[in-house]
């Protein structure tokens, strides 16, 4: 077993990708834009500066910091009112906090907003160390997020799980040199992203039948 796992936010610990495929429609619409198909598939899991050069790509006519600054601020309002839950969310955090295994969160949105969310969910006190996309200059999937929740945990990435649900997610983990696992969320995994991934599972709650047994 590994002495850190680090998980991301948005589609592996708590469902929302769907809210912010919706933020991201809404703010598009307001702002009288049209989102092409491969942006969502291309914006998940990216931040600042990174999400900003996709919009550029995608959406030319955009101004990307209106429409990033936009598109947050209906998401976290609808967070603010509903926080689904990922199945086996607490179960595998109990269960590595239960073994001595270090505990880290790093999530490509806005700090205040992760840090609500882990206090509402009650799972704050799990975690030893909290990364936001404002902590790091290049968000995933470079993978300066995990490699400093790696160094906050005081572990080598290679001792590390990453979990995470997004394209973006999995190559960060993969940069880090993190054993990552991959919770598919709206993305299905294909053959390019399955050669960064050392595993693949439905939920949360299969891949801590997993680890228990030993196979990861």
């Amino acid at each position: 077993m590994k002495k850190g796992a680090i998980f991301d936010q948005d589609g592996l610990m708590f469902d929302t990708e769907a809210i912010f495929s919706l933020a991201w429609a809404q703010a598009a619409k307001q702002l009288n834009v049209k989102l092409p198909e491969g942006f969502r598939t291309a914006v998940s899991g990216s931040s600042g500066e990174g999400t900003r050069q996709i919009i550029r790509t995608f959406v030319p006519d955009a101004d990307p910091d209106t429409l990033m600054k936009l598109t947050f601020q209906i998401s976290y309002g609808i967070q603010s009112h509903t926080l689904p839950e990922k199945p086996g969310l607490h179960e595998i955090l109990e269960f590595f906090r239960a073994q001595g295994v270090k505990m880290a969160v790093a999530s490509s949105s806005h700090r205040d907003p992760i840090h609500r969310n882990l206090e509402r969910s009650g799972i704050r006190p799990y975690f030893d160390a909290v990364i936001s996309g404002e902590d790091v200059s290049r968000g995933k999937p470079n993978p300066d997020a995990f490699l400093l929740a790696a160094q906050r945990l005081g572990l080598n990435p290679a001792d590390c799980y990453v979990f995470e649900d997004s394209f973006n997610g999995v190559r960060a983990g993969h940069a880090a040199g993190c054993f990552t696992v991959m919770i598919p969320d709206l993305l299905t995994p294909d053959q390019e992203i399955a050669k960064y991934y050392d595993a693949c599972y439905p939920n949360l709650l299969t891949a801590l039948g997993k680890i228990r047994d030993g196979t990861i």
